[in-house]
């Protein structure tokens, strides 16, 4: 009977095991395998150069630089995102009218579903040095030497682009906040409540601590996103002006599409996914001695 359950559970995780290896296992080890040669995406013929690929890509000091730039843009929105994301969380959870916090959470959620082209032009047209609302507004309130061309502004750029990242996805960090927080016991937000705690100390004593775990999760998430940003940058900026935008997405899509490269771009593109997974275990890592 009970090789009989152990068997049936194999083939219930057969077809999932199945999908797994045809679109994970597969194209991984074909990426992996492909990195060590000179192949240009369209020629099925190929020739082995061994690690020629990765002393290139190492020694590129382009590929630094966009390395350098991507762990700003993903610690930056990452820090952002998770501490605007659980302060508009708590100011949603506090609030008395139902009708508000439905409202209110509607409207930060909005952004994160709408598709990247759609938030890209929205910000393009906003952030415009001739037309764009920024500056308009900027002028109106007597702050017309502020106004400039925002994205095309080397000093400004890249600063622009992670506000709108953060704005665009901090409507997930929000939710997944709120939602932790209604799981709170209402025993112990009433024991605080009696103890004389305002909503000040209460966010900082009872609900920070609480949330720990749901932190982590936040910011794993949030720091995955960063490092792998590459479309809304792309159509906000392209990369430019000159460099200051382009971060390891973008480099891997003009080794690729433009050099014809895909050698050195999947290489690009492997080095980028040990970056990711060294970076969330140093991150889980830290915050699980934290929690102990």
């Amino acid at each position: 009977m009970t090789e009989r359950k152990t068997l049936l559970a194999y083939l219930f995780l057969l077809p999932a095991l199945l999908l797994f290896a045809a679109f994970f296992l597969y194209p991984v080890s074909t990426s992996i395998v492909r990195s060590f040669t000179d192949w240009n995406g369209f020629n099925s013929a190929f020739k082995w150069v061994g690690w020629r690929n990765y002393e290139t890509v190492w020694s590129d000091t382009h590929f630094w630089e966009a390395t350098g730039r991507t762990l700003k843009f993903a610690f930056i929105t990452t820090i952002a995102q998770t501490v605007l994301g659980f302060l508009i969380a708590y100011f949603i959870y506090s609030l008395v009218s139902e009708r508000w916090k439905k409202l209110l959470r509607i409207a930060i959620y909005t952004p994160v579903i709408l598709p990247g082209a759609v938030v890209s032009l929205l910000w393009v047209n906003m952030l415009s040095p001739n037309f764009g609302m920024v500056n308009q507004w900027l002028n109106k309130l007597g702050l017309g030497s502020f106004a400039r061309g925002w994205l095309g502004d080397t000093g400004t750029a890249m600063n622009m682009v992670m506000a709108v990242n953060t704005w665009k996805f901090i409507g997930m960090t929000v939710t997944f906040y709120i939602v932790a927080m209604l799981t709170i016991p209402k025993e112990v937000i009433e024991s605080a409540k009696i103890d004389g705690a305002g909503k000040g100390r209460m966010m900082w004593n009872i609900f920070r601590p609480l949330l720990t775990g749901i932190t982590e999760v936040n910011f794993i998430l949030s720091l995955i996103g960063g490092l792998k940003a590459f479309d809304l940058i792309y159509m906000m900026t392209g990369g430019g002006p000159g460099d200051s935008t382009t971060v390891l997405g973008i480099m891997v899509y003009r080794r690729a599409f433009l050099s014809f490269k895909f050698g050195e771009a999947i290489t690009m593109g492997i080095l980028l996914f040990i970056i990711i997974l060294v970076l969330t275990l140093i991150s889980r890592k830290l915050m699980a001695n934290r929690e102990g």
